[in-house]
């Protein structure tokens, strides 16, 4: 019998966008491939034959001009009328423009801040009278994404964006004759771009065939106006929202296997005989599972952007870029339980996380100590810990990275299947959503057998867990499978408020599916070997949810398991678009970067940029940061501006990508200062801020000393509070305030003094890491920080027992907060006396009395965050020159719940001044920010709608305008410009100086 011929494969549709997309070099939310399968199920067609005739004559003589230019062998004025020959015939032949191709209508012009660069469109595909597209023909340059060199932080792409958004069209495309580049601005969307190279296009025809498809008259202004290029764009942006939704809900469940495999590490350990590997805090084990998961991204971002000093060195032994692919080919060649046996990448990752932190040199690979808590091994020190016999004691194994590794690397959104997805394409802001996903979650070891219940389809990562027993229960209390679904929900809806549990239909028939389940038997004996046991998961199989190793999730007593926190049900985190971020930054930052600005006057044409050095000396903080989107932002805009700054001065050095980064990194260093009251906040801030000024050779931006934890609405902002022991310090009268050299009163605490040498750390730290320098290492850093912290830690604790004094009596002025710090003047003695032995029990019990919370919590004990103590350096030259961000939402009435009636009292009392109302959490925020903020600087901060109505209106924004605060710019109620939240947001801008011809701005 002969064989059969072989038959090659035909691509599917999705292989064929993928294939051409994958040769576009793309920015922000570019076309998704369902988008494109939408409009053409089968590929794009190739070009008419006479098309590529013509397209291949011009080709050659454009390309010797190319050649010429770059050798130095031609003029610019040659090139020029070789490239204008040749992008006329591709915008006119190629993509078949034609005569909707002029040159001659009036050009969209944009300018510089500064003013000193102006730039015009060149031309336009105009149809009926109507602009759909602008066109922008540019001298040759070695990349559209490269800085330009007249001074102005901006590329290509960036300055076609303007000229789009100032002319209100959505299409723009920018070529210097090589380079071709199709841009997406859509009013309140974030900008996407994509970049292909036109010598390529003989060779590589998909790329070309799909520009000219997208880019034919039919996709710009055709009759059917929901398949046009505009909307494309518009729809990709859903499509890629549904990536960032889905990698979110895959690094939870990620997360939850992570956790499995420490527990099973640690069973598997004293199974052995050996100690158990964990720490026995629950919250420290979970940050490490998180930290894991940062580092993973960390490095996948980075090697894919090549921001690490990438090599054959480096692949084989370091890295993971191309592990998931390696991990598959063993599980198919092999079996998936075979890599149950092996952990080389969690050695790998080990290794790179020692290396990437400590440093690493060979002949052909030289790392520097790139330093940051990310990849500090003595943070989470059991991670790595040995064994006797020098072997891990907490290994996870080769499956669960093959399943931690695709989490992070394939979308599996829902209706298209899994998708490979590229960091290329995926901003800083996501990466920082994604993980805000995993706040509100603790890991805590299990008291009894328990079962991980199925969930809602498109909630995977947020299911609920349910006793073992309890689940039993109620099976013999109820008759029915809806009865016992019905039980189950109503117990889960009060013991895990947060949890996304299926609905009552779906559990019923889950619990009946239990009893054809057909692989009920093979799940089982993988995670557990007793008869009995098995039994009980084997009546309850169905309900039972499968973690990505497709095992049923049963956590054994002693087990961990993750667990929802009580603020997770509060909890609201939304996808905050860069563009929604950068439109913040942009209004709060500008009138502090311009001096004449727009505070002076509104005349563009007479603001001037403040010097380098002034840049560099302005203070800009989010208090809620979160991951630091908006820090992130920030860093751009200010880096951008610094950029402007050095090449008006002069003072330029490098190429402008050069520039660009050491720009960035100096804006992180001086100028950018976070807060939140979750540490593990705070590392993702942190994780974003590197990421964001990342140079290959140089260590990472220390920004440990401006990344604060604590609760931003507790603390004192005033040293005069710490010197008076005493909130209000106008109420202490005739009697001595807390005075350095008072004996035998807190004598010795002295706190100008300290204050003084904390500010000199302070400016220590306020400068880039230096590896070379043995001043500036990381290492000096981290020691000057620890000395900042010893140096401080009386003032602070001292300061803290201001706050808890207060805070128990809810900051209500009268007679009992009057005695409160009475006896606080004594604890403080006691404590810290001029003579004699210290004695801490009465101090100890106030703050423990105070900051104590009245209600279940994340936190044991409130954290206040003393403004005054942590930054004197900001706070000595009257706060901060910018606050920016979207404070967390937390309505009126549920404050009281979620943090105590005290800490409402205090709220009410401290930051609104007595001014009672069922005001959102967002007004507080509002009123701190307003005090931080100095007398010349702005605050520029997005929340929910009601900022601007009712009672959070009459706390917050009422009450400042009152008090001479100009609202210069505001947005009463916008739509979310996200798919993924349906909600509508208030924005304002504002400051307390003085502005001239006022007018405020609103939408």
């Amino acid at each position: 019998m002969s064989p059969k011929p072989y038959v090659r494969k035909q691509p599917t549709a999705t292989e064929k966008h993928r294939q051409w997309l994958q040769l576009v070099d793309t920015e922000g939310p570019f076309l998704s491939i369902p988008v494109l399968k939408g409009l053409y199920p089968q590929g794009i067609q190739t070009l008419d034959t006479d098309v590529l005739t013509d397209l291949k004559a011009a080709k050659g003589p454009f390309e010797q001009a190319w050649d010429r230019w770059s050798k130095g062998e031609g003029t610019l004025d040659d090139y020029r009328q070789s490239r204008d020959t040749w992008v006329d015939l591709v915008l006119r032949r190629i993509f078949a423009w034609g005569d909707l191709y002029t040159t001659e209508g009036t050009p969209v012009a944009v300018t510089s801040p500064n003013g000193r660069v102006s730039l015009s469109s060149t031309g336009a595909f105009c149809r009926k009278g109507e602009t759909y597209a602008l066109t922008w023909v540019i001298d040759p340059v070695r990349s559209l994404r490269d800085l330009g060199e007249d001074g102005w932080a901006t590329d290509a792409i960036d300055r076609m964006e303007l000229m789009l958004r100032h002319a209100g069209i959505p299409i723009g495309v920018v070529t210097d004759g090589r380079w071709w580049g199709l841009v997406s601005a859509p009013p309140k969307t974030t900008v996407a771009s994509g970049i292909i190279d036109s010598q390529t296009w003989i060779e590589e025809p998909p790329t070309r065939d799909a520009f000219a498809a997208l880019l034919s008259p039919l996709r710009l202004a055709g009759g059917n106006a929901d398949q046009r290029l505009s909307q494309l764009f518009t729809k990709s942006v859903t499509a890629a929202e549904d990536v960032t939704e889905a990698l979110g809900r895959q690094v939870r469940r990620a997360i939850e296997l992570l956790v499995a495999s420490f527990s099973e590490s640690a069973e598997e350990a004293q199974r052995r005989g050996d100690p158990n590997p964990l720490p026995a805090d629950g919250e420290e084990i979970y940050s490490a599972a998180v930290t894991v998961m940062m580092r993973v991204v960390f490095l996948l971002f980075a090697e894919e952007r090549d921001l690490l000093p990438l090599g054959d060195l480096f692949d084989q032994g370091y890295g993971l870029t191309g592990q998931l692919e390696t991990l598959r080919r063993r599980a198919e060649e092999e079996t998936p339980e075979a890599l149950d046996t092996t952990s080389a990448v969690w050695h790998r990752l080990l290794a790179t996380s020692r290396a990437l932190f400590g440093g690493a040199t060979f002949e052909d690979l030289r790392m520097p100590a790139y330093g940051g808590s990310l990849f500090d091994p003595d943070r989470f020190p059991f991670l790595a810990a040995l064994t006797e016999r020098h072997t891990l004691a907490l290994p996870v194994n080769d499956r669960v990275m093959m399943h931690v590794l695709d989490a992070v690397q394939m979308a599996d959104v829902r209706g298209e299947g899994k998708r490979q997805i590229s960091f290329r394409d995926i901003d800083v802001e996501q990466i920082g959503y994604i993980y805000e996903g995993l706040l509100g979650y603790t890991c805590r070891f299990a008291t009894e057998t328990t079962l991980g219940l199925v969930g809602k389809p498109d909630k995977a990562g947020s299911e609920p867990e349910i006793p073992l027993q309890l689940i039993n229960e109620f099976a013999d209390q109820y008759s029915t499978d809806k009865a016992i679904a019905d039980a189950i929900l109503k117990w889960v809806k009060t013991d895990q408020p947060a949890a996304e549990p299926p609905s009552a239909a779906a559990l019923t028939k889950a619990i009946a599916a239990s009893d054809t389940t057909e692989d009920a038997d093979r799940a089982i004996r993988a995670v557990t070997t007793d008869p009995e046991l098995a039994g009980e998961i084997k009546s309850w199989i169905g309900v039972i949810r499968r973690d990505l190793r497709d095992r049923p999730t049963v956590i054994r007593e002693g087990g961990l398991l993750v667990a929802e926190t009580p603020s997770r049900k509060n909890a609201g985190a939304h996808y905050t678009p860069r563009a929604l971020a950068e439109e913040v930054v942009l209004h709060a930052l500008e009138p502090i970067v311009y001096s004449p600005g727009p505070y002076q006057t509104p005349d563009r044409d007479q603001w001037r940029l403040k010097s380098p050095e002034e840049i560099l000396d302005l203070k800009v903080a989010d208090i809620a940061c979160g991951s630091g989107a908006f820090l992130v932002a920030a860093a751009r805009y200010l880096g951008a501006r610094l950029v402007e700054a050095w090449n008006e001065t002069g003072t330029a050095i490098g190429a402008p990508q050069e520039q660009e980064t050491e720009a960035i990194r100096q804006v992180v260093a001086h100028c950018l200062y976070g807060a939140d009251i979750n540490p593990m906040a705070i590392e993702m801030c942190k994780l974003s801020l590197w990421l964001v000024s990342l140079d290959p050779k140089l260590p990472f931006s220390f920004v440990d000393d401006k990344m604060l934890v604590g609760n931003s609405l507790l603390g004192i902002t005033d040293l005069a509070q710490l010197e008076a022991l005493h909130i209000d310090p106008t109420m202490v009268r005739n009697q001595p305030l807390f005075d350095v050299t008072s004996a035998g009163f807190g004598s010795t605490v002295d706190v100008r003094g300290t204050i003084a040498k904390a500010t000199r750390i302070r400016e220590a730290l306020a400068t880039e890491v230096d590896n070379d320098d043995p001043q500036r290492s990381a290492r000096a850093k981290q020691g000057q920080l620890r000395r900042l912290h010893e140096t401080t830690a009386q003032l602070r604790d001292v300061a803290d027992g201001v706050i808890a004094a207060g805070l128990r009596l809810g900051g209500k002025p009268g007679k009992a907060l009057d005695e409160a710090y009475d006896n606080l003047r004594i604890a403080v003695n006691d404590a810290y006396p001029g003579e004699g032995t210290p004695n801490r029990t009465f101090l100890d019990t106030i703050q423990e009395a105070g900051l104590t919370p009245t209600v279940q919590t994340d936190y044991p004990r409130w954290q206040p965050l003393h403004w005054a103590i942590e930054l004197p350096n900001v706070f000595e030259h009257g706060g901060f020159d910018a606050i920016i961000g979207n404070p967390p939402f937390l309505g009126g009435k549920k404050i009281t719940p979620a943090q105590g009636s005290n800490l409402r009292e205090w709220l009410v009392n401290r930051c609104a001044d007595g001014n009672r109302g069922n005001a959102d959490l967002v007004a507080y925020f509002l009123l701190r920010s307003a005090l931080l903020v100095s007398r010349e600087g702005t605050i520029g901060i997005i929340a929910t709608n009601s900022l601007a109505q009712g009672e959070t209106e009459r706390v917050g924004l009422g009450p400042l305008d009152a008090d001479g605060f100009n609202l210069m710019r505001g947005i009463r109620s916008r739509s979310w410009p996200s798919q993924s939240a349906n909600l509508d947001y208030a924005a304002v801008w504002g400051t307390w100086c003085p502005v001239s011809g006022k007018q405020r701005e609103s939408t």
